[in-house]
């Protein structure tokens, strides 16, 4: 497993982690919220911390990651959130009707190639993690050498 594959192996421990803490019985209500503040709290940083270091990778011009299409983590370089938030969206929207009747199961990834740059949408949990790049990046191969 490469680098960029381990970091999303941990982004869906701590995403499970999170949503496991979310279902416990509210018996405890204190302890519990406090437990799913820490294990959301950990999840989010863990995102960000993630966005940050591929934004760094040579040939990655932005990294952002959403939320039913709002922005919870997002690279400094990333001038247009908001247009990234809405073609995820729309994007994934229109993805997921096809998700059945095409028998594709649940998206995993989906990536917009346009004249002068790409933009790749990996799902990680909950979220959508949206890397911009230059159309002639080869995403894979880079993401697979950072460390």
């Amino acid at each position: 497993m490469h680098w960029f594959e381990s970091q999303l192996a941990q982004l869906d421990t701590l995403a499970d982690d999170y949503l496991s803490a979310q279902r416990q019985p509210a018996a405890d209500i204190v302890n519990v919220s406090e437990v799913t503040r820490l294990k959301r709290a950990a999840f989010i940083d863990a995102v960000q911390a993630l966005v940050d270091k591929v934004v760094k990778i040579k040939g990655v011009s932005a990294c952002a990651a959403y939320h039913d299409g709002l922005i919870l983590a997002q690279s400094a370089e990333a001038s247009n959130m908001d247009a990234f938030g809405a073609i995820i969206q729309e994007t994934i929207r229109a993805a997921q009707h096809g998700e059945t009747s095409l028998d594709l199961g649940e998206i995993e990834q989906i990536v917009i190639v346009g004249a002068v740059n790409k933009l790749a949408m990996l799902s990680v949990g909950p979220i959508i993690l949206c890397i911009s790049s230059p159309k002639g990046v080869n995403l894979a191969s880079v993401l697979s050498q950072a460390k």
